[in-house]
Order: structure tokens, then sequence, then C-alpha cells
């Protein structure tokens, strides 16, 4: 994709003046463009924190004040392969993985804000978005969340995904700081 195609998709829903005013008032969180097509993505504010052991997962959600659901044994899982109705789908526990039976967080509130946990087998992510889109509000209350998120247990990960759809100082250094005021 071509620079000029590429800042085409990149401000399609946003001005390019409000992805740096976002850049510019979040810490923590970046602002993540869905790859679109048929992907099924949307936008979403994401911040990554990395972890080695279960304890420091359990750590970093307990200092959220995020319970952690934990099973005694491997509860049933949808089959490989298997197509299942949503609502049967929605039966089965997702699991952390790589761990004895920890379900995933999900949606969750983090400082009082709906927002979405989710763990891979290094890698935490919260995410907020809006029906594909991220709103001022989804902005605000990212503002909110890393209030709670200064002090926490675990590195970050920055860029949360390592492209150039975060608009991060990686990949967008003007966007930061005072030089892009």
């Amino acid at each position: 994709m071509s620079m000029d195609h590429w800042n085409e998709y990149l401000f399609r829903s946003l001005s390019e003046a409000t992805l740096r005013g976002w850049a510019r008032r979040l810490r923590l969180f970046r602002f993540c463009r869905a790859i679109g097509g048929h992907a099924n993505d949307g936008d979403s504010l994401d911040v990554a924190y990395r972890y080695h052991k279960v304890e420091e997962l359990e750590n970093f959600f307990g200092y959220l004040g995020i319970p952690l659901v934990h099973f005694g044994e491997k509860p049933p899982q949808p089959k490989i392969g298997v197509s299942y109705p949503g609502k049967e789908l929605s039966k089965f526990a997702w699991l952390i993985p790589e761990t004895e039976w920890i379900q995933q967080p999900g949606q969750c509130l983090i400082a009082g804000q709906n927002a979405h946990a989710w763990c891979e087998r290094d890698t935490i992510r919260i995410s907020l978005s809006e029906d594909y889109y991220v709103t001022e509000a989804q902005v605000e209350a990212a503002e909110a969340i890393e209030k709670g998120l200064v002090n926490a247990p675990l590195a970050r990960k920055d860029p949360p995904f390592d492209n150039r759809h975060c608009i991060s100082p990686k990949y967008y250094p003007e966007y930061f700081g005072e030089a892009s005021a």
C-alpha cells in the first residue's frame, strides 16, 4: 500500500489532527487502526503488558481489582473444526493459554470504565472500542484507566501491536511530545 493510500485509510474516519491530539493526551493507550477488509476487526485503543509467569498475571489483575476465575479441572472447550451457533459457543469458558485453567477476563471494569482484557501466552492486552470505532468517550475512559495503570506491576509493551496500524512513538514520533504541537 502506497503512503498516499495508507494515509487515506488511516485518516478515513478520524482526522490527522484528532489522532495527534489523542496521541498527546494518552500516555499508555495507543490508537490502533483496524486491519480492515475481511478481518472484521475495528479500531481500538490498546495498551499491552508482558508477563512471564502465572503469578505475574495474577498479581496484575489483583492490582486492577479484577478477580480471575480458576477452574479445578479443564472445562469443556470447543472442538477445532466444529461450527457452533453463537448461543452454544458462548457457553464455553475461554482460557488463558498455558495456564492450568484460568478463564480469560474478557469484558471487565477497570477504574470504573468498561474495558476488554485478553491474555496471550505472554501478553495482557486491554482494549477500548465501540462498534468498530473509537470515540472521544473511549479516549476519556482510557485516560481514567491510565491513572490506575501508572504503577502497574508489569512492564508495558509499546506499541501494543508492533506495526504502523498503532499510532505510537515508534511509528509516528512526530505525533508525540512538544515537537508535535
